[in-house]
C-alpha cells in the first residue's frame, strides 16, 4: 500500500483550521497522555472507534500524534452559525479540522485528516459537465467524489439547518473530507461515512439527509 506522506520541512508551514484544536503528545508525561486519550476518544466519536483503529493500526504501530475539535458543541455551533449568517452568492467559508492524526516517520510525517465545512460547491452546479465527470450522486441528497486528487475522499450532503435563509440547503450543503496516507478505499469510506452521519445527526438537519454507508458507486 502506497503511503502519502509529507517532507519534515513542509510541515513547519502547514496551517491548520481555525478551530480550536486541542492534544498533541511527545510521549513524556501524563498530562500530555491524558490530552492525546481524550483527542482520541474524539476522533472515535466521529470517525468510528473499529474504523479509526484499522486505519491507524495499517500506517503505524509507533508514535502518533493526535488534536481534535475541542468538543462537538462547539464544531456544531460554529457550523450552524455560519448556515445562520449565509447569504446567497457567499464563497468564504471556514474549514474545520474535526480530528488529525500525525504519524512522524523516517522520510516525514504520515497524516490522517478529517475536514468539515459548507461548501461552495452548489447542488445545481454538479450537474455541469466538469464535475459530473468527478462526482457521483449516491441518492437524491448524498454525493461523492472518490477521488479528490489526492489519497482522499469528499463528501456533498445538503443539510438544512434551523433558522439558516432559504436556498442554504442546496446552495451550501456540507462538505466532508478524509485525507489519509494511503488508506484501502474501504477504510477510508467507512471514517467519511461515519464522520457525515455523526455530523448530520448532531446538527439535526431539517431535511433529514440518509448517508449511505457504502460510498463507492
Amino acid at each position: 500500500m502506497t503511503k502519502r506522506v509529507l517532507p519534515a520541512s513542509m510541515m513547519a508551514g502547514v496551517v491548520l483550521s481555525a478551530l480550536v484544536l486541542t492534544g498533541c503528545s511527545d510521549g513524556a508525561g501524563a498530562e500530555k497522555e491524558t490530552t492525546v486519550s481524550k483527542s482520541l476518544q474524539v476522533c472515535e466519536q466521529y470517525l468510528g472507534e473499529k474504523n479509526l483503529e484499522g486505519a491507524i493500526d495499517s500506517i503505524s504501530s509507533g508514535e502518533k500524534r493526535v488534536s481534535a475539535t475541542e468538543s462537538s458543541a462547539y464544531l456544531v455551533e460554529r457550523l450552524a452559525r455560519e448556515a445562520e449568517e449565509w447569504s446567497k452568492g457567499e464563497l468564504l467559508h471556514n474549514q474545520y479540522t474535526v480530528c488529525r492524526i500525525d504519524f512522524p516517520m523516517e522520510d516525514g510525517t504520515a497524516v490522517i485528516e478529517a475536514m468539515a465545512r459548507w461548501s461552495v460547491l452548489t447542488l445545481d452546479m454538479l450537474s455541469e459537465p466538469k464535475y459530473v465527470k468527478s462526482w457521483k450522486q449516491l441518492n437524491d441528497q448524498v454525493f461523492v467524489e472518490p477521488e479528490t486528487g489526492q489519497s482522499g475522499m469528499r463528501l456533498l450532503v445538503p443539510c438544512g439547518v434551523r433558522g439558516a435563509p432559504a436556498g442554504q440547503q442546496a446552495d451550501a450543503p456540507l462538505q466532508l473530507d478524509v485525507a489519509d496516507p494511503g488508506l484501502t478505499a474501504e477504510q477510508r469510506q467507512a471514517l467519511l461515512s461515519t464522520l457525515a452521519r455523526t455530523l448530520v445527526d448532531e446538527l439535526a438537519c431539517t431535511n433529514d439527509p440518509a448517508v449511505p454507508a457504502k460510498l463507492i458507486p
